[in-house]
């Protein structure tokens, strides 16, 4: 018998924390550590092809227009200023995957919706992304506090 069936507790009211943003209350559910391995590992292994052809294929459209010794062409990748086209790529794509799954775990007020079903174009269509940043802190505070917050209690 599980321990959340003897002691009668509601797993979903336990496991639910509410914050404020900029005056707006959200509810949030904490995921368990294996839920949390889950959505670490979908962010680290997330798909970059997409990004990566968003963000290089404009430069390769212009190489012969864009005379430019800050843009350097390789085989598989361009640089900018020394910095890799690809490596930003995978570093945005990884970020756009922990905001979409940080929001996932909100707990949705309209009767019905799933979260599940959301994409991060839909966040990006309704919030401009210094406030998906911010969203996304404040569901990682409130899923893990730090250690402060734990010593507080």
């Amino acid at each position: 018998m599980k321990l959340s069936e003897i002691l009668k507790v509601n797993d979903q009211i336990l496991r639910t924390r509410a914050f404020v943003l900029g005056g707006q209350n959200f509810k949030v559910r904490v995921p368990l550590a294996s839920e949390m391995e889950i959505i670490n590992k979908r962010i680290s292994e997330v798909d970059i092809a997409k990004k990566t052809e968003e963000l290089i294929n404009p430069l390769l459209e212009k190489k012969d227009t864009l005379e430019s010794d800050a843009i350097v062409y390789l085989d598989d990748d361009v640089l900018v200023d020394g910095k890799s086209v690809k490596d930003l790529a995978k570093m945005t794509a990884q970020t756009e995957q922990r905001i979409l799954e940080m929001v996932k775990l909100l707990v949705p007020e309209m009767e019905g919706a799933k979260m599940e079903e959301l994409t991060y174009q839909e966040i990006s269509d309704e919030f401009p992304f210094p406030v998906q940043l911010e969203l996304m802190k404040k569901i990682a505070e409130v899923i893990s506090p730090g250690y402060e917050e734990t010593r507080k209690n």
